[in-house]
This record gives structure tokens, C-alpha cells and sequence, in this order.
């Protein structure tokens, strides 16, 4: 993925600007076409603050172009709707869902530096008024405009917690490749059986787990088992209980295909006098042998559930997104507490249950939590 780096020094037009960004390709080569149009921000006397800013923009929206295997003169205005709503199902280094105006900054930077590119001749065709262009903006005498560069936070619709059915209908709709289909039912499963965020379950190494015997004996004495997440929102060990099930399909998963994963990394690395190191994790990205990025897993059920719509086994409301998955675990927990009546105070006990730092975090999963639609 593409990465920012700064310069120690840097001059411009005969002017010491101090540090400077640039751009790092996934291959690590300098991405020339941004920096040109970060040079040329200069010129006009863009703060170099804000050209930082757009840098980190711009390394989000190249990093999705390398995911989606696009260029440039591809991108489409219903490509960047599906971008918008990647940004916001992705969490940030707080671990919170991405914000409606946050997606709009980024879509912001972007939609200019497609516009200077087509100014500039790098790109033909893809950015204009008129219905012939793959973007429509509108300029005006000193500023351009494109609809998903304007915010709808005020009054934007909350989506409902995805229903256990509809995670269940975007499944068949994941990778085609048996063993990556395996991989990404077993993510969903991991999600949405303890509640993890997308972070939390890329995380998720093998030494983390219990052994296949100690889950097989589980299941015969119907005992719920615990695993120890060592990389969390807050950054603190935490112990949550797992289905032994689920351990041993994950099991049987690391024994089988991510054996495949790690002996066809070897092999490539071994023609190249290289030796690949296994990180541990347990779902491994079969392009890079590394850990499959919170990135690649969201935007894989993204597209998942746009297959699912297009099929009719959704519709666009009944809406599938990587944290929406610990949404269906959130609400379901909350919804068995309340039909506790030993549990004198159900949310204090959710909100341990599901990891939150206090009641008023779990606001968004009250309207779900006394729908009767709402099956688990």
C-alpha cells in the first residue's frame, strides 16, 4: 500500500520549505504524478500544512486504486461512491467507524487532484461538466464542485444493524477461490460470533489460540473457551469467550490452506535466495504472505454485499459492512441481557460483555436493541 514520507529539506522555486511530503508506492518507488501536483500547490502558495494534509488524502485514495488494481483514467463517479462508503466502514487509529465529513475531505482532495491531472493532460477523458466524462464536476469562477465532495452528516440516515440473515446471504458472495472463500466465512465468523473489530481480527495469530483437542473436548462437554486479543481498540489484553467450534474450524483452516499460503511463500522466496518468515498471523494475505490488512477484509464485504444487491438477495438497505458485523454481535448481546431477568443492570453488563468504554459509547445499537425484527 501506498505510504507518506517526508523530507529532511526540501527547495522550491529557490525557496526552503523544510520538510516535504511525498508519496511511496507499495513497491516503494516515489509516486512522481502527486508530488508534481504537491509541487505545483506550491507555486500557487498553497500552506504547506494543508499540502500535508491532502498528501495524507491522496496516499488513502492510491492505496484503494493499488487494492482495486484501477488506474488513473479509470476511476468512475460510481467507483468513488464505493469508495466513499469503504472510507467510512473503515475504523481509525481510534478504533470509531471513519466519519461521514471525513469521507468527504478525503473525496475532496481527490476529486482535485483528478481535476489537475485532466488540466494537466496526465489524464483524458475522466473528468468534465458534461455526461462524456466518467466524473462530472461542476466548476465555477474560482472553484469546482462535485457532488460527494459536499457533506450529508446533518440529518444522514443510521444503518441498521445487519441481521444475522443478511451477513449469512453476502457469504456466498466472497472470493470464488475455495480457499480464500474459506478464509473470508472464517473472518465473517470471528467478527460477528465475538464481536471483533476489523483490526482486531487481522490481529488474530495462532498462538492466540486454544488447541484443537481442547476445543474437540469442549464441544463434547458444551463449554464455551476464551482466547486472549492482544491487539484492541484501547490497546489492553482482553479476554472474550469463543465458540470451540469455531476454534476448531480454525483449526482446521491454519492446517490446510494457510499451510498452502506459507509453502507457496517459501517457494517463491527460495527462487529468489530470499527466506519467508511466518508473522504468526492466522489469516495471512495470499499475495503477500503478511497479515490480511483491515483494508482488504472491509472491502472485500463490500463488494460482497454489492453482489448480494445486484443479485436480489438483498436489497440496498439491508446493508453488510465490516463493522457492522460487531454491530449484529453488539445488539444481539444487549437483546439476551434484557431477557435475562437475573441481570438486574443489562447495559453495565453489555457494555463489559462487548468491550465498550461506558454505556453512552452503545447509543448507536439502542434502536436495534428493542426492535422485534431483530433475530440474532
Amino acid at each position: 500500500m501506498a505510504h507518506r514520507r517526508n523530507t529532511y529539506s526540501a527547495v522550491v522555486s529557490n525557496v526552503d520549505v523544510g520538510s516535504f511530503p511525498t508519496i511511496l508506492e507499495d513497491d516503494f518507488k516515489v509516486h512522481w504524478l502527486s508530488l508534481t501536483y504537491f509541487l505545483d500547490l506550491v507555486r500557487v502558495g498553497t500552506k504547506l500544512s494543508s499540502i500535508k494534509t491532502y498528501a495524507d488524502h491522496l496516499v488513502d485514495f492510491i492505496s484503494q486504486l493499488e487494492t482495486d488494481e484501477l488506474e488513473l483514467d479509470q476511476v468512475s463517479d460510481n467507483w468513488l461512491v464505493a469508495y466513499k462508503d469503504t472510507i467510512k466502514s473503515r475504523l481509525n487509529s481510534s478504533g470509531n467507524v471513519n466519519t461521514e465529513d471525513y469521507a468527504t475531505q478525503i473525496l475532496r482532495s481527490t476529486v482535485y487532484f483528478l481535476n489537475w491531472l485532466e488540466v494537466n493532460k496526465y489524464i483524458r477523458g475522466v473528468v468534465g461538466e458534461d455526461e462524456s466524462y466518467k466524473v462530472r464536476i461542476q466548476k465555477t469562477s474560482n472553484d469546482i464542485k462535485h457532488r460527494l465532495s459536499k457533506s450529508n452528516s446533518k440529518g444522514r440516515r443510521r444503518y441498521a444493524a445487519p441481521r444475522t440473515e443478511w451477513i449469512d446471504a453476502i457469504k456466498i458472495y466472497g472470493p470464488k477461490r475455495v480457499d480464500l472463500a474459506v478464509r473470508f466465512e472464517l473472518m465473517i465468523d470471528w467478527a460477528k460470533v465475538i464481536g471483533l473489530r476489523a483490526m482486531e481480527d487481522c490481529n488474530l495469530k495462532i498462538e492466540q489460540l486454544p488447541q484443537i483437542e481442547t476445543s474437540e473436548k469442549a464441544i463434547l462437554n458444551k463449554k464455551l473457551l476464551t482466547i486472549n486479543l492482544n491487539v484492541t481498540k484501547g490497546g489492553k489484553i482482553e479476554t472474550v469467550p469463543v465458540s470451540p467450534m469455531l476454534v476448531k474450524q480454525t483449526w482446521e483452516y491454519i492446517n490446510g490452506y494457510r499451510n498452502d499460503i506459507v509453502e507457496i511463500m517459501e517457494r517463491n522466496l527460495r527462487k529468489k535466495y530470499e527466506i519467508y518468515r511466518d508473522p504468526g498471523y492466522i489469516f495471512l494475505s495470499n499475495k503477500t504472505g503478511s497479515m490480511l490488512t483491515p483494508r482488504s477484509f472491509s472491502n472485500s464485504i463490500r463488494k460482497a454485499y454489492l453482489a448480494a444487491v445486484e443479485n436480489g438477495d438483498l436489497t440496498i438497505d439491508e446493508r453488510v459492512w465490516a463493522h457492522g458485523l460487531r454491530h449484529n454481535f453488539v445488539v444481539n448481546t444487549m437483546k439476551q441481557f434484557d431477557m435475562d431477568k437475573r441481570i438486574k443492570r443489562p447495559e453495565a453488563v453489555a457494555r463489559q460483555a462487548t468491550r465498550h468504554g461506558s454505556v453512552d459509547a452503545m447509543e448507536p445499537y439502542l434502536t436495534d436493541r428493542f426492535n422485534d425484527d431483530f433475530h440474532g
